[in-house]
């Protein structure tokens, strides 16, 4: 998963090949994607589950193409999965799909990346351990996959095999996932979680003020 052409652990940093043209790189479990500045995406690492997006389940130690096109805007790894986005907007998925976190209404494994449904106006997108988040050009939030601990903040814990909204808002600003557990920023500022709370990772707080006190009578 290093992408340096063997599968020795590394304790410092070592330079991958010679190119100094890459744009973007995301991590999963056990596989590496990334972005250079003419738009191309490479991987490398496991690829068990199809992951690399190669049309092939055969691991590779450094970085490899995936396909020919010179169109990719943003990309995100989960555990075993990728995602995409395209310059037209278009939203791009492949791997593990044991949860339906590649939105595609199924439940196979893909190894070459598909086409999530007609949209083009995806702009960006994320991943948690099995559950996908991303945002189209008009503001609203869109969940789908695993969704056991209500990760997708959809109301219920039903996993989602394709994009689901969230709530009606349409003034979110960024996201971002953990394993279990999903924040969002919206454009006022606003911070908001929701999933798994087991390790306080969702931020939620209450204070206990004594009567007399400063802060007493504020609200909480």
């Amino acid at each position: 998963q290093l992408g340096d052409g063997t599968t020795t652990d590394q304790p410092s940093p070592v330079p991958i090949g010679a190119d100094s043209d890459w744009l973007a790189i995301a991590p999963g479990n056990n596989h590496t994607i990334a972005l250079k500045t003419d738009r191309s995406l490479w991987a490398w690492g496991g690829n068990n589950q199809g992951q690399l997006g190669d049309g092939t389940l055969t691991g590779r130690s450094s970085p490899m193409r995936v396909g020919a096109a010179n169109d990719w805007s943003s990309i995100a790894a989960g555990t075993l999965y990728t995602v995409a986005v395209k310059i037209d907007g278009t939203l791009w998925a492949w791997g593990d799909n044991s949860q339906g976190q590649l939105g595609d209404g199924t439940t196979t494994d893909k190894s070459s990346p598909v086409q999530i449904g007609a949209v083009q106006t995806w702009a960006t997108v994320v991943t948690g351990s099995a559950h996908t988040l991303a945002q189209r050009t008009d503001g609203s939030l869109w969940a789908w996959g695993d969704n056991a601990s209500g990760q997708l903040g959809i109301g219920s814990t039903d996993d989602r095999t394709s994009p689901a909204r969230v709530g009606t808002a349409n003034d979110w600003s960024s996201v971002s996932a953990g394993t279990s557990h999903t924040l969002g920023l919206k454009t006022d500022g606003r911070l908001w979680s929701w999933g798994n709370n087991a390790q306080g990772q969702l931020g939620l707080w209450s204070i206990v003020v004594v009567p007399g006190s400063p802060g007493w009578g504020l609200p909480r």
